[in-house]
């Protein structure tokens, strides 16, 4: 995580927090897919099977530490750190969480990819920012209504020049 990425805006804390949250919605995601796989239905096993390969997916960007012995995997996972914006890696992992609850609707697919959409909207949480979307406009603090006299000194509407 250097310092030189279009997200180097936001605190590291926030970032490791968010990205601790991924590898455990990674986990989460596969060992519930693991429970999903236990049916009759062949979407519900169709979707156990994608939950797996999603956990693995969101661990391998999120944590490539765990990937260290596929050279690939790491190289793709420094450039997504590098060149995805925070709200592109919010959409992505939105989408693809999404995927398994509506093809099995079972408790343990919320479960899994649930956290995953969760992961999606934390950051979508760290591309908004500290303050809002509305901060990086206004930085000067610039109010109308603050500047300009309502009323003069004796208590009497200010006159509009």
């Amino acid at each position: 995580m250097a310092d030189s990425t279009p997200n180097s805006d936001v605190p590291k804390g926030m970032r490791l927090v968010v990205r601790a949250w991924g590898a455990f919605s990674a986990l989460c995601c596969a060992a519930m897919g693991f429970f999903v796989l236990f049916t009759l239905s062949a979407k519900c096993f169709g979707s156990g099977l994608l939950m797996i390969f999603l956990g693995i997916f969101v661990m391998a960007f999120e944590v490539p530490a765990c990937c260290q012995y596929m050279g690939w995997m790491v190289t793709i996972s420094n450039w997504v750190e590098k060149y995805f914006k925070f709200w592109m890696r919010g959409c992505l992992y939105f989408g693809i969480g999404l995927a398994p609850i509506i093809m099995c609707l079972q408790v343990s697919t919320f479960v899994g990819s649930g956290a995953v959409i969760i992961t999606a909207a934390l950051y979508g949480v760290l591309a908004i920012g500290r303050k809002g979307g509305a901060a990086s406009q206004n930085q000067e603090g610039d109010d109308v209504e603050m500047k300009t006299g309502l009323v003069d000194k004796s208590g009497n509407p200010a006159t509009t020049p």
